[in-house]
Parts: C-alpha cells; sequence; structure tokens
C-alpha cells in the first residue's frame, strides 16, 4: 500500500473496527446518568466506566478516549461544551465539514495530526470526523501491524 493512496472504509473496519467505536458503548450505557451533569464530570464518568471496565485491553490512548467521549455525549445533546470548558468549546462546532475534511485529507495532504492541531483536538476525533464523512484514510495513516493487515485482506 502506498502511502498516499486511500484506504476504503469497509478495509478499515475489517480490520481495526470503526473509530470510536471502543467508547460508544461507555457513551450509550452511561448518558442517562451524565446528563444533568457538569460537562467535565460527564466526560470523566464515562472515561472512568471506559478505563475501569478495559482496564490494560484499551485500544485507545487516554487523551483520544476523553475526546472522542465528549465529542460523542455533545453529540447526543447530553453535553455542551461551551468556551472555558475543559475542552476548550464545542467540538461540534470545530469538526469541519465533509469537503473540508476531504480538502484537508487528500487535496492537502495534511496528516491526522496536522488537522488535529489546526482544530484544536486529538486526532482520534480527527479519524472519527473522516469515518462519519466517508472520507478515506490513506496509507500513510496506519501504523505498520495495520498496514500489514490491510495488504493481507487485500489479496
Amino acid at each position: 500500500m502506498e502511502p498516499m493512496e486511500p484506504v476504503p472504509w469497509e478495509d478499515v473496519i475489517a480490520v481495526r473496527g470503526i473509530p470510536g467505536e471502543e467508547v460508544q458503548p461507555f457513551v450509550q450505557r452511561d448518558v442517562d446518568d451524565v446528563a444533568d451533569a457538569h460537562p467535565a464530570d460527564a466526560v470523566k464518568t464515562v472515561y472512568d466506566d471506559w478505563k475501569e471496565t478495559l482496564g490494560d485491553d484499551r485500544g485507545l490512548d487516554d487523551q483520544g478516549a476523553a475526546y472522542l467521549i465528549a465529542y460523542l455525549l455533545e453529540h447526543r445533546g447530553a453535553i455542551r461544551l461551551e468556551e472555558g470548558d475543559a475542552f476548550g468549546g464545542s467540538l461540534l462546532d470545530r469538526r469541519p465539514d465533509d469537503e473540508r475534511l476531504r480538502e484537508l485529507v487528500h487535496e492537502r495532504a495534511r496528516p491526522l495530526w496536522w488537522i488535529a492541531i489546526e482544530c484544536g483536538v486529538h486526532h482520534a476525533l480527527v479519524t472519527r470526523w473522516c469515518y462519519e464523512a466517508d472520507v478515506p484514510l490513506l496509507g500513510r495513516n496506519f501504523g505498520e501491524e495495520t498496514t500489514k493487515k490491510l495488504a493481507e485482506r487485500a489479496v
């Protein structure tokens, strides 16, 4: 696989799963319990549940999980992130539209970490946004192990 070659989401999902799905069951399980909580407390409740339940079997790093949890809670309307909150404002408002994501990833060849810095988020959330927008990731966005699995799947 070439570094700038788009990788279909079907292949990515088969190898790595849907971006952010690791935290989704915890968001679903805890959303009603955190609906009236301060956003930071709501994210911490879901984060703690995720971390305690999965232990060492977590695939996301802590910061990536926190951003995904906050985004998913905000997306469900359970919290509203404002300026001055732990995440520095709404993650929904920071999400580029689908065409802008496509432009950044494919036309401008921006790495996910670059887009994350521009948007003030974690690269795991940018990956989720690309999935939602059906913007394929590029071969360079995967580590050695995932690249090997994707290559095996292609044969």
